[in-house]
């Protein structure tokens, strides 16, 4: 046994073959005792060298180089310049490129390295007067040493710090969907102070707020971005101003439409007060609908729109008056608010059935004698009940025209004559119409 222990623990000095061959004179029942000493000794020489390795590393800490791309540069001083009234000329996200930055450091703050962990600058500080400047790359890193910086320099366009009012135009951008109405937008502010580069503010004339309509069915109250335009109206990169916020709030009414019709009849009062065999023959508004705006919910609620009420109490005459519309709270009215109401009054009207009136035939030429092919017809009268009142059966003729007729037979239109004046005010209705006239 003392000897097993001896080989296993001096494994190291024999070589492969020399195991094998050890593992070979011993007793077949032993090996499996022999391959996990051995295997114990190799674990136990690995965990030593970590331990080594690691004691080696925390004693002496011993530095790398590390090259770190893609760190963002900025502006140092840029406050102090402006208070000289000299600002960088151009967009800042395109002047400044990003650099590499190579950093020794410590062993253990090597994994930690990366760009948040690199502070580059340009300095602005000694820049007292408009023009070009080519500025070096100041980099420092947190933990360790920054080797070097490329690009190393930066060119710079220094020029007057200006600044302009420019006003705030609306644009609508597409139509809305049908049914759909907008109000007129207010913006939270009408015009736009632009500072920057002298150069780059005498550029902008305006400032133009785009509205979409285009599939909007809501309301607006949001932060619409604006754009600046040159005289020409070309767009002007913001990117070129400083202390801008090119947006302003936005609210604007996006409201469903409907068309709904005006209601007449509750309109006008006294239509039962009328003098005797008088009536409310019609009434009328015009225009005779409207339409109006507002959430789908209150428009379901309403059917019509009412009016201001009147009174024809009395009335034996028609009216026509202006009145006014009396819109829901919570609806819009996107027509004129006025309209004007016809109450048609008028007297009462009858009919009247004259049966088997006898047709004459007149102007029948001398030497001819006439037929009909019917001799009587119905002739129903009606008109104002007064008229009426005073119409007599004999008043009222049924006869046919044969002048310039000549022999043979001829269709004829059946006439009515009715007396005087009241004749005028009068209808009627004749059957048959026609009739057929023979001349011999």
């Amino acid at each position: 046994m003392g000897k097993v222990l001896l080989i296993s623990w001096g494994f190291s000095e024999y070589s492969h073959y020399e195991v094998i061959l050890l593992r070979r004179l011993i007793k077949p029942a032993l090996r499996h005792v022999v391959d996990t000493l051995f295997i114990l000794a190799l674990v136990i020489s690995l965990a030593f060298a970590v331990l080594l390795w690691g004691y080696v590393m925390m004693e002496t800490d011993p530095e790398r180089t590390k090259v770190i791309s893609d760190v963002t540069i900025s502006f140092d001083g840029e406050d102090e310049l402006q208070s000289k009234n000299l600002t960088v000329q151009g967009n800042r996200s395109q002047l400044l490129p990003d650099v590499t930055v190579e950093v020794k450091a410590k062993i253990t703050d090597y994994s930690s390295l990366d760009a948040s962990s690199i502070n580059a600058t340009v300095s602005l500080r000694s820049i007292s007067k408009p023009g070009t400047y080519q500025l070096r790359v100041h980099a420092t890193a947190q933990n360790g040493n920054v080797v070097s910086v490329s690009p190393r320099e930066v060119i710079i366009e220094v020029d007057d710090l200006a600044a302009k009012t420019v006003p705030i135009n609306v644009d609508f951008v597409g139509t809305l969907p049908d049914s759909y109405w907008r109000g007129t937008p207010t913006l939270s502010s009408e015009s736009l102070i632009v500072r920057g580069a002298a150069e780059d503010v005498a550029k902008v004339v305006k400032a133009q707020c785009p509205i979409m309509l285009t599939d909007r069915t809501t309301s607006y109250n949001e932060s619409v971005s604006l754009i600046l335009l040159d005289e020409n109206g070309e767009t002007v990169d913001s990117g070129l101003f400083i202390d801008v916020l090119p947006s302003v709030v936005v609210k604007m009414d996006v409201l469903k439409t409907v068309t709904l019709p005006i209601d007449v009849d509750s309109a006008v009062l006294g239509q039962d007060a009328l003098p005797a065999n008088y009536e409310v023959v019609d009434i009328v508004a015009t225009p005779a609908e409207v339409r109006v705006a507002g959430d789908p919910e209150d428009l379901e609620e309403l059917s019509s729109i009412s009016l201001e009420q009147i009174d024809v109490s009395g009335m034996n005459a028609s009216v026509l008056e202006t009145v006014l519309l009396e819109v829901p709270d919570g609806v819009i009215l996107l027509d004129e608010q006025e309209v004007n109401l016809f109450v048609d009054i008028r007297e009462k009207t009858e009919e009247r059935i004259l049966a088997d009136m006898a047709i004459d035939i007149r102007n029948l030429d001398r030497g001819l004698e006439a037929t009909l092919s019917a001799s009587t017809c119905s002739i129903t009268v009606s008109g104002r009940l007064s008229l009426m009142r005073q119409l007599e059966r004999g008043d009222v003729t049924a006869y046919v025209d044969a002048e310039g007729l000549q022999t043979g037979q001829h269709v004829v239109p059946v006439q009515v004559a009715l007396p005087g004046e009241t004749g005028n005010e009068l209808e009627y209705v004749i059957l048959p119409q026609t009739v057929t006239i023979t001349i011999k």
